[in-house]
């Protein structure tokens, strides 16, 4: 390394540790694992990841969009997704062959003049910075606005990830070789002790390939695992499984055995096009294939004896521009199974542009938060649909008693009584109504239970007439999803087409046979569990 590089790096390190002496945050650093939940170490808080993808692992190695937009602007807009964190990634090329490159010296290699002329518009101080330094500068930013930072290990050749036989995909790969990971994991984390907002490592993303086997993980993520921990014993470590981090069922028969044990997370990947019968099927059928598919493959982890890790889901996105209705279908599937557990998630991804992407300059990306320009979003509905997964709902250091929101993923809105108890509707999920299921009652917290008035088109009503014998409050939940709930004579709760208020139609596509292909979605109601007020 050269002495001026090293010099430059230990300065913005200096700084950063000033920075963390004297600014105020809402997390303690660093963080550990309890009780299958991510918490402060110190306290033993919960402490929700809600992240988006922020790539800075292709040719350029650094992240995108800094041609676009002054990095202070795009870090201030991040939090207005609701987001406390970016899985920023990296490839391990960056750091055991690219170390002393500047940002300069890689954009005059591979020719982006434009993007040059860009940066130098808006991030000009970034060109003479190596690729460290620079990705350590935007850490730091992102400290000051109190972001944390999960460092994906995303490809070891700086690339577009991912292709089956891209020769990136596991270790002995071509371009993926097992002592140069190490390496450029134990530089990384030299890097990442002067960054506290780095509060875990991902060890690798997306396994695949030909030569995937379960000897070879176990050994490799091991060895890595231990010269992480003994480099920086502050981060917490994320696995992730075989077939592009859809599979973790090996663990089963052998479990990982790394330690400490409570910096350990597990991860898992998900997208629509990985079941595309969406449109060809009953959604409810559907729906429940794809949630039981992904407890089989990496929910199990949450309910395994062998296990106090959480479960991750580093990545899951669908394209906001290209506006495909099964894509919308997929997502509201996919919220009520990170809803149920209130799983810690990174949207894919926050960028809404690439400097350069598989031959092509400017490359968009649609399913970015951010949009081309990065002044604007591609999907301004994502704060009020992902308004109850941003909460906190489950902490394990919180002392009040388990009740439940009523949940309607379609819309992201949640059920809250009327005041005068004539109807229920859907709103803000903070001011949401706390409900139980006692047998066949839904109880609002109290003495009042949802009832239905027994004709299609009639409000549901809360009432305090809750006995065994009244069949109008008897409820109870359906299809194959799970999600309809029906009331006695057959009719079931549905949001109003032209209005919040919830009332009772004719259920839709409940029994799942093959001819019905209607979207019953805005019938799907979801009870999930919270001990947070």
């Amino acid at each position: 390394m050269a002495k001026s590089s090293l010099l430059l790096l230990i300065l913005i390190t200096l700084f950063i540790i000033l920075q963390a002496v004297f600014a105020s945050h809402s997390f303690s650093y660093p963080l550990s694992v309890k009780n299958r939940r991510i918490v402060e170490e110190n306290t033993g808080k919960r402490v929700k990841l809600r992240c988006a993808n922020w790539p800075a692992h292709l040719s350029v190695m650094l992240a995108e969009g800094l041609n676009k937009q002054t990095l202070s602007n795009i870090v201030t807009n991040i939090s207005s997704f609701g987001l406390n964190c970016v899985r920023l990634t990296w490839a391990t090329f960056m750091f055991t062959r690219h170390f002393n490159q500047t940002i300069l010296q890689t954009l005059d290699a591979l020719k982006l003049e434009e993007t040059k002329l860009g940066m130098m518009k808006y991030n000009n101080d970034f060109l003479n910075m190596t690729h460290p330094q620079a990705y350590a500068f935007v850490v730091n930013q992102l400290f000051s606005a109190n972001i944390m930072v999960v460092a994906d290990n995303h490809v070891s050749k700086a690339k577009w990830c991912c292709n089956y036989n891209d020769s990136n995909g596991f270790f002995g790969d071509s371009h993926f070789d097992p002592d140069e990971w190490v390496q450029g994991h134990i530089l990384a984390a030299q890097l990442f002790k002067n960054l506290p907002n780095v509060v875990a490592v991902s060890l690798r993303n997306e396994i695949h390939g030909p030569n995937q086997n379960a000897a070879d993980w176990y050994r490799y993520m091991r060895q890595a695992a231990l010269a992480i921990h003994q480099e920086n014993p502050n981060l917490l470590m994320i696995f992730s499984g075989f077939d592009f981090a859809s599979n973790l069922r090996f663990l089963k028969e052998t479990p990982l055995n790394v330690e400490p044990k409570n910096k350990v997370v597990f991860e898992t990947h998900h997208y629509p096009y990985w079941n595309p019968t969406w449109d060809h099927e009953p959604i409810n059928s559907m729906c429940a294939a794809v949630k039981s598919d992904l407890e089989k493959k990496d929910g199990f982890i949450l309910s395994d004896d062998h296990y106090d890790s959480p479960l991750y889901f580093g990545e899951f996105g669908m394209d906001f521009t290209a506006r495909i209705p099964s894509d919308e279908t997929w997502l509201t599937c996919m919220l009520t199974f990170l809803a149920e557990r209130d799983i810690d998630w990174c949207w894919w991804g926050l960028h809404g542009s690439y400097y350069f992407r598989q031959g092509i300059v400017d490359h968009d990306e649609g399913c970015g938060l951010f949009n081309f320009y990065w002044n604007g979003s591609n999907y301004p509905q994502f704060p009020q649909r992902f308004q109850l997964l941003i909460n906190t709902l489950q902490d394990p250091s919180s002392k009040a008693p388990y009740s439940h929101i009523l949940y309607h993923p379609q819309s992201g809105l949640c059920v809250k009584a009327h005041q005068n108890y004539n109807r229920i509707e859907l709103g803000d999920c903070k001011k949401a109504s706390g409900w139980n299921q006692e047998g066949d009652k839904i109880k609002l917290n109290g003495d009042h239970c949802l009832k239905s008035l027994g004709k299609e088109g009639d409000p549901a009503v809360v009432s305090s007439d809750c006995l065994s014998g009244d069949l109008s409050s008897s409820w109870k939940f359906i299809s194959d999803s799970g999600l309809h709930l029906q009331d006695n004579i057959g009719l079931c709760l549905d949001k109003d087409r032209n209005s919040s208020i919830l009332v009772t139609n004719k259920c839709i596509c409940v029994r799942d046979y093959v001819g019905c292909l209607d979207n019953p979605q805005r019938q799907w109601f979801q009870l999930v569990p919270t001990n947070v007020e």
